[in-house]
């Protein structure tokens, strides 16, 4: 099996950071006139497990592919190098300032010929682990944290606290493909017990105390921080209890993001 790490708080400069005055993420500055910067391809980069870093450690930052009207899509290729390879659709760009209380929303669809499979990265990750679905995603830097340094943190269950996966909220990747181009909106709202953490937390999880490390964690107070201090989002994609080792499709099948949108 590939030995695959969840280590993505750095993201390679292809992603824009600036305020949007609206709440709408994934819609003005692609039309005529609404600016440049690539505009919402430009904001959107997809994480990838590459054979560069022999198909394993952490994924890389790749580009999507911008279409007509401002949507986005990126391949699920069908591959024997690195598949399941496709593991995150991340923004850095997104209204600032707390957002709890509001929900996360995507709007999305895949596109792939009849009798397309999919596979995530489970027991084996080779492409035999049937499966997979995508799921949203927030993290955020809890400023009261010290020593939270990118990569995975065993011993530091407050660290892990800071990355946040919709739960049970997801859409397998066979049936989303079953809706067609039409595809469907995912959305769930920013409230705790809704979300899990990288240690498999769930948000409204009761306060107790770590007995590998002695560290105390407040899940849902770990969690409006991350919120309240968001810093990415976006879509997840795993399967099993690896929400984002990677999927991969057999033949290749199309992802499509038309909106993203966080709403009160």
């Amino acid at each position: 099996m590939k030995r695959r790490t969840v280590a993505w708080s750095v993201i390679v400069a292809v992603l824009v950071t600036c305020a949007f005055t609206t709440m709408a993420i994934a819609q003005s500055a692609q039309k005529p006139g609404g600016g440049g910067g690539g505009g919402q391809a430009a904001q959107w980069v997809i994480m990838t497990y590459v054979i560069a870093n022999g198909c394993g450690g952490s994924p890389v930052a790749l580009p999507v592919t911008k279409l007509k009207g401002g949507d986005v899509s990126f391949e699920i290729p069908y591959s024997f190098d690195c598949t399941p390879d496709r593991a995150m659709l991340l923004t850095e760009k997104f209204p600032k300032g707390t957002l709890i209380g509001h929900s996360l929303s995507a709007k999305i669809a895949i596109v792939a010929p009849v009798g397309t499979t999919f596979n995530y990265c489970g027991p084996n990750c080779d492409g035999t682990d049937p499966g997979g679905f995508v799921r949203l995603y927030i993290q955020g830097k809890n400023p009261d944290l010290v020593g939270c340094e990118a990569g995975w943190h065993p011993l530091r269950p407050d660290c892990e606290a800071q990355y946040w996966w919709s739960n049970p909220i997801a859409i397998d990747l066979a049936a989303l493909a079953l809706l067609g181009s039409n595809g469907m909106t995912l959305q769930e709202v920013l409230s705790p017990a809704f979300w899990s953490d990288r240690d498999g937390h769930m948000g409204d999880t009761p306060v107790f105390t770590d007995p590998a490390s002695g560290i105390t964690v407040d899940h849902a107070a770990a969690f409006t921080a991350a919120v309240k201090n968001a810093t990415k989002m976006g879509l997840s994609f795993g399967g099993g209890n690896n929400f984002a080792f990677g999927v991969g499709a057999d033949p290749t099948a199309t992802f499509l993001l038309y909106d993203f949108k966080t709403k009160k």
